[in-house]
């Protein structure tokens, strides 16, 4: 939206609009994520409830004008539309825009003049003929100016933001604090979204952390999960948010680059780092660079030979599988040179081409995408036509590749055990204290769905 569309649009609204922000509704009461990759109604050794939406958090922490529904039961949704909105907005992604469709119409059905969209599913080149405005990147300015005032990115502060986590059949073992420090990546991989949909990079107001951080401590929260792109890029940021991390005694998780973890392992492991995540995709040099990943191999094989010591660590793998210029034996053959890297626990997807990034660019015009199934860009399916490998061998594949990545036997012995063996080694007392006893105790008395605005 240009710059004279946008101050018409905002002219438009001359008193207080109602405005509901909504998330993709629930088909039922227990949907959750799998932390291994994977969602659906069935048993799960590792899940999160889809119950809490970051970005209407962030929205709602910093434009209080507007109300928030997450993830909510489809009659659930239809019941707060009848309370009469001037505007329901909705935060989604592309596999959930069928049911956002379902959404939309409804909304009409009930008098709603205007419907906003937002989050990554916005990139979809069929959403602007749906709705009357877009938001690409954080809104929280845009629509603070419906209200007339204005909320500069350096300004933008954190919200409470928790999830609940068990390790399997769904019992509740603990309770994580989420956390951004920052918004953007300074990598350009030509799969990913967030380059054309954070089109700027800043930092979240630091006081605005402290006060979260604070907050999860008082309800006896350990344990944080940063969802940076890429923690660490933000060095100064990095440091000062550590050191919190360290006066609270949290454990922590975070995404980062091989070279960024290397840069301060040892800073981060004293200040509580327990479960680092890198995105290492291939272990083929040549399909990284296809995809302009910038990270060596070498450095994923430096960090996991730095971490292999560290009491308590349990280090997590990403890779894809799918390259173009892979046969399905070759992409065997990267699997188990993944495997045999050492990470604790790994994770497998397919590659998966998503609007107005260069891989969707890319492998239309070379291959053709033949699937726009919206449910199927889920990194699950083959959606477009590989060179070397049919859809039906690449279930296959994901199916095969993700079970010898991911031996029970192996995730529990070898990572799990780590985490607690390693933990119990280094601070007997305490591990057991806080893993055992006031974690699952603090978890079963935390409302993750509780909306809390410091």
């Amino acid at each position: 939206m240009d710059k004279y569309k946008e101050e018409a649009f905002i002219k438009s609204f001359l008193t207080n609009p109602r405005v509901l922000l909504c998330t993709v509704y629930r088909r039922f009461r227990g949907d959750y994520i799998d932390a291994l990759g994977w969602t659906g109604r069935r048993f799960s050794k590792a899940s999160a409830p889809l119950r809490v939406s970051p970005g209407l958090r962030f929205i709602k922490q910093n434009v209080p004008e507007v109300q928030i529904l997450e993830y909510p039961l489809w009659h659930e949704y239809v019941e707060k539309l009848k309370q009469g909105w001037d505007v329901v907005g909705f935060s989604f992604y592309h596999n959930q825009i069928g049911e956002i469709r379902e959404m939309i119409a409804e909304a009409r059905l009930q008098g709603v003049k205007e419907i906003w969209a937002g989050n990554y599913g916005v990139l979809d080149y069929d959403i602007p003929s749906l709705v009357d405005r877009v938001f690409i990147g954080p809104a929280e300015d845009r629509i603070a100016q419906v209200f007339g005032y204005r909320v500069p990115e350096g300004e933008i502060e954190h919200p409470v933001m928790m999830a609940h986590f068990s390790y399997f059949a769904g019992i509740r073992h603990l309770t994580f604090g989420l956390l951004y420090t920052a918004h953007g990546c300074a990598f350009k991989c030509t799969f990913c979204q967030t380059p054309v949909f954070e089109r700027h990079r800043f930092t979240i107001n630091l006081e605005s952390i402290e006060r979260v951080l604070a907050y999860y401590h008082k309800m006896g929260i350990n344990d944080i999960v940063v969802l940076d792109e890429l923690f660490g890029v933000h060095p100064k940021l990095a440091d000062k948010v550590t050191r919190l991390f360290a006066r609270y005694k949290f454990r922590w998780w975070a995404q980062s680059r091989a070279a960024l973890f290397l840069r301060y392992l040892d800073t981060w492991y004293e200040r509580g780092l327990r479960l680092p995540s890198v995105g290492v995709e291939s272990m083929s040099q040549s399909a990284l660079d296809n995809v302009n990943k910038r990270q060596k191999t070498e450095e994923v094989l430096e960090f996991v030979r730095r971490t292999h010591d560290k009491l308590g660590m349990q280090r997590i793998g990403f890779s894809m599988i799918g390259y173009a210029g892979m046969t399905a034996e070759e992409t065997i053959q990267d699997a188990i040179r993944f495997k045999q890297v050492g990470f604790d626990t790994s994770t497998v997807c397919v590659i998966t081409p998503f609007p107005q990034t260069p891989l969707w660019d890319e492998l239309s015009s070379k291959y053709g995408i033949f699937d726009r199934n919206y449910r199927h860009y889920r990194l699950r399916h083959l959606v477009w036509r590989h060179p070397h490998i049919s859809p039906l061998q690449m279930q296959y594949l994901l199916k095969t590749i993700k079970a010898f990545l991911n031996r029970p036997i192996d995730v529990y012995r070898k990572g799990i055990s780590r985490f607690i063996w390693g933990g119990l080694r280094k601070n007997p007392r305490d591990f057991l204290w806080r893993t055992f006893i006031k974690s699952p105790v603090a978890s079963m008395l935390i409302n993750d769905r509780k909306q809390v605005y410091l």
